[in-house]
C-alpha cells in the first residue's frame, strides 16, 4: 500500500519525466540525480519499481554496476514481474561477473515480459 499522495506521485513522475529526457540526451548523471528525487518523493508508490529501475539503467550507464543490481533487486522486491528490473539485474550481474545470477536474472526478465526477446 502506498503512503504517497497524488501530488507527490504527480511530482515524483515529473521528476521521472526530467530523468527520462536526461538519459535520451545521454546525460546520466543528471539522469541519474533526477531519479534519485522522484524516489525521494515517492519511495514506495505504485510507480516506485519505475523509478528504481530507471536509476538503475542510469546506473548502468555510469559503469556503476554493483549500484544498479542494488536497485534493480529493490524494484523486483516493489513489483516481482516487472521484466525490465529483472533485466537490468541481469545487465548489472553480468558486468560484476556473476554469469549465473546474470543468467537467471534475464530468465525472469524473459518469463515476465516475452515480448522484449
Amino acid at each position: 500500500m502506498s503512503n504517497t499522495t497524488a501530488e507527490e506521485r504527480k511530482a515524483a513522475d515529473g521528476w521521472k519525466s526530467v530523468g527520462n529526457r536526461h538519459m535520451a540526451s545521454k546525460e546520466y548523471e543528471d539522469a541519474y540525480e533526477a531519479y534519485c528525487t522522484a524516489i525521494q518523493i515517492s519511495p514506495l508508490g505504485p510507480s516506485s519499481h519505475i523509478y528504481l529501475s530507471n536509476r538503475a539503467a542510469a546506473l548502468l550507464s555510469l559503469k556503476r554496476y554493483s549500484a544498479a543490481s542494488v536497485d534493480a533487486r529493490r524494484a523486483i522486491t516493489l513489483a516481482p514481474t516487472f521484466g525490465k528490473a529483472h533485466a537490468r539485474l541481469g545487465q548489472s550481474l553480468y558486468f560484476i561477473k556473476d554469469y549465473a545470477g546474470a543468467v537467471a536474472a534475464y530468465e525472469n526478465a524473459f518469463q515476465f515480459e516475452p515480448e522484449n526477446q
